[in-house]
């Protein structure tokens, strides 16, 4: 015949203790593009002032591995590694016709290396 009890458990107890709060995701350490300059977590660095094998000036591309663009000025995602600055695009391969939008670098940010910091706060006391 048919059940006349429930067939499910029934409850007994009280309810187990809440969990404590979940630790801090952790924060990405910016990208060092080199000893003066960084750009934010989850960006590229790429140089906007190349002289020789030597880069004076450094912008950061909103992506993580980002292609840098010849220009200094744009760069594309990593999947579509190929810039197209002319168009505006950035494409997959030579035969992409599509592509996406191509991104501008936006400027790093300029950090005075360790030694002119601690020559700097040195002055600044003696004066």
């Amino acid at each position: 015949g048919i059940n006349l009890e429930a067939s499910y458990p029934i409850k007994k107890s009280g309810n187990p203790p809440k969990p404590g709060p979940s630790p801090p995701s952790p924060v990405s350490p910016p990208s060092v593009c080199d000893t003066s300059y960084s750009c934010p977590a989850s960006t590229t660095c790429c140089c906007i002032l190349p002289l020789g094998n030597s880069c004076f000036a450094w912008g950061c591309c909103p992506l993580e591995s980002a292609t840098c663009c010849d220009d200094h000025y744009h760069c594309c995602p990593k999947d579509y590694p190929i810039c197209y600055v002319e168009a505006g695009l950035c494409l997959k391969n030579r035969k992409d016709t599509v592509g996406t939008k191509i991104l501008t670098r936006t400027p790093a940010e300029f950090h005075w290396p360790a030694q002119v910091q601690q020559k700097l706060v040195l002055e600044s006391r003696s004066a």
